[in-house]
């Protein structure tokens, strides 16, 4: 009899914990963010300002109303293994930052924007390594994911941008004042996530633009065309990983991400944040100074 309660004592010891949702994800008024850690939401949206812990009699978070409750393997935690999240090495990748993220890593740190894995894929903890970091929901485990939720992001990702812009301008004759004509610009937007891979997101540029003519005499109608800009070929041109400023490019609200994946370099648009809202190509950053110069940058 001893023996089989020792048996079933042991059995409790290593079962393996409950655990019903992600770090970071709000379940009803709270988010785990840790085994013993959390944050109230309002809305469903975390209020990221102040963190609770739980007591020590009761130090595990659960998605219950009852926030708080005792260590017991029966327990539904809130808060899976966060401890895989954003580790980065001399010899890593990418890093996973969420079940569905994953970022650079540049040495032992882990960059702070994050790329997106396609629909029904998740981060692989031990692909990120070396450099394929998603992998189907099918062929994922507990023990090799980030098991956290990141909250919606200001910074969107935009794949494969390539806008085409066609400007008719027809001349006026006038004696004394230029003409003025207000020409109009085209939007598009293309991706592909077959290798599981980046969310892909709308990019607009300038609906309206102004060309003034001075009349010559002539009244001949001319068209001019914009070449069409892709970030795969001009990332293919760079061979390199890291952030570019796009050619020419006097906004400067944007930059493109060069990445090999799949023995292929593939680019990606982003947009700074409104925080920082200038691509700086001399400091490879965003900022909150415009650059002087077209191609982004402060030099001449």
């Amino acid at each position: 009899m001893k023996a089989f309660m020792l048996t079933v004592l042991l059995s409790a010891l290593v079962a393996p914990t409950i655990v019903s949702a992600a770090c970071g994800q709000c379940v009803d008024a709270h988010s785990c963010i840790g085994e013993s850690e959390f944050q109230l939401c309002y809305d469903g949206v975390r209020d990221q300002t102040i963190n609770y812990t739980c007591p020590a009699s009761k130090p595990i978070c659960t998605t219950y109303g009852i926030i708080c409750m005792p260590n017991d393997t029966n327990i539904d935690r809130g808060c899976g293994d966060v401890s895989n999240c954003g580790v980065c090495s001399e010899s890593t990748t990418f890093a996973c930052t969420s079940r569905t993220t994953f970022a650079v890593c540049n040495g032992d740190v882990v960059s702070a924007n994050s790329f997106d894995c396609a629909e029904d894929f998740v981060c692989s903890v031990k692909n990120a390594v070396s450099g394929s970091p998603c992998v189907s929901r099918c062929d994922s485990s507990d023990s090799d994911i980030c098991d956290r939720v990141l909250e919606p992001d200001v910074e969107t990702t935009t794949t494969s941008v390539t806008p085409t812009v066609t400007t008719p301008v027809t001349p006026t004759e006038t004696t004394t004042d230029p003409s003025t004509v207000t020409t109009d610009s085209s939007t598009g937007s293309t991706g592909d996530t077959s290798t599981g891979s980046s969310s892909v997101t709308s990019s607009d540029i300038p609906t309206d633009s102004t060309v003034t003519v001075t009349d010559s005499g002539s009244t001949t109608q001319s068209t001019a065309t914009t070449p069409a800009f892709n970030e795969d070929t001009y990332c293919q041109e760079i061979n390199s990983t890291g952030r570019y400023p796009i050619p020419n490019d006097t906004v400067c609200t944007s930059y493109i991400y060069c990445v090999l994946r799949s023995e292929s370099w593939t680019g990606l648009l982003y947009n700074c944040k409104v925080q920082r809202p200038y691509f700086d190509a001399d400091i490879v950053s965003c900022g909150t100074v415009k650059p002087s110069y077209a191609g982004c940058t402060n030099l001449v």
